[in-house]
């Protein structure tokens, strides 16, 4: 097996750097093959050096002008370095040389995405072909899934997804982008089974990972609103009532347990491996140490409250301060 088939296998086997080795030892041989270029383009996008994955496109190019998969490379990487309207160009080269391909559809759909203000008409006919070449290939429906939801149409984006994943069940990409309108649909616990399955299929895949810990903020922000709540219940309940604690201490301790059922039935929509996440990271990461805090902080000032009015004011300044540093924690939306 010469060095560019060792190559090959070891890219099936996601063995990236023990495939660059092999390629390089290919090019020494060869310095003008463009099927060793291309294959060490592949390697650098996978390993996410998307400049060295330009570098090797380009000389791939040079080698053959002619080539639609170098062509097609040097597009994915052109569009990941944000140079948008110089990836439309090559992917439309790349349709041009190769029309009757739906990979060069693919990619051509892809760069276009970021500049659907200049090519949607375009891109909507891309991706259309793309289908029609390979109506069962997943990843042809997973293009036009993600131009869809580029355009706002999330019921034609859902549909697309599902299709892809009926093709392809173990398509990772699919899997979060469905999962990712699901969340949008208040649809906890499939969205999160969906990030975890995802992750689980590729777990190279950071965006199922971001949004795995997206969901994780929206809870314990949720839990954090509903601790809010119940403080400013339990405080305007003691501040008008004019008997003892005891009555206002009773809807204190109602308005707790609310608020924990509250947080353990919003806990269990979360799919298993998603709240063993989300119980790791209460445990090791700092960042949400502010949080738990602001959220002990309400809860316990709510409790407090019957026996202690005085303290209402000092506690809700100090539960409000801790609210405005745990808020500081970013929010990024699922991707």
């Amino acid at each position: 097996m010469d060095n560019i088939a060792r190559a090959r296998t070891l890219i099936d086997l996601g063995r990236h750097e023990q495939a660059k080795a092999e390629l390089a030892k290919a090019l020494a041989d060869d310095p003008g093959s463009t099927e060793a270029w291309c294959l060490l383009a592949q390697c650098e996008q996978k390993v996410g050096d998307i400049a060295a994955m330009r570098y090797a496109a380009g000389q791939a190019l040079a080698s053959n002008p002619d080539s639609e998969w170098a062509h097609r490379l040097q597009s994915l990487a052109l569009h990941k370095l944000g140079r948008h309207m110089d990836a439309v160009d090559t992917a439309r080269e790349a349709v041009r040389l190769a029309p009757h391909q739906w990979q060069q559809y693919v990619v051509l759909v892809t760069a276009m995405i970021p500049r659907l203000d200049l090519y949607r008409a375009e891109a909507v006919e891309a991706a259309d072909r793309a289908v029609e070449l390979a109506p069962q290939h997943a990843e042809t429906h997973l293009t036009r899934g993600v131009l869809a939801g580029a355009q706002g149409n999330l019921p034609d984006a859902e549909r697309n997804y599902r299709e892809a994943l009926k093709l392809d069940p173990e398509n990772a990409a699919a899997r979060n982008n469905l999962a990712t309108i699901q969340l949008r649909g208040n649809d906890l616990e499939a969205a999160t089974a969906g990030f975890a399955a995802a992750l689980a299929e590729n777990p190279r895949l950071q965006v199922a990972r971001d949004n795995i810990d997206l969901v994780c903020r929206r809870v314990l922000r949720g839990a954090r609103l509903a601790a809010q709540t119940v403080f400013v219940g339990a405080a305007f309940v003691t501040l008008s009532s004019e008997g003892g604690p005891a009555f206002p201490a009773t809807v204190a301790a109602l308005l707790v347990v609310f608020w924990l059922v509250m947080v353990l039935r919003l806990v269990r929509r979360l799919a298993k491996p998603v709240r063993a996440h989300l119980r790791s990271e209460l445990r090791h990461d700092r960042r949400y140490i502010p949080i738990m805090l602001s959220i002990a902080v309400y809860i316990g000032a709510s409790l407090a409250a019957a026996w202690m009015p005085v303290q209402l004011v000092t506690s809700g300044i100090l539960a409000t301060v801790v609210y405005m540093i745990s808020d500081r924690m970013k929010r990024p939306k699922a991707a």
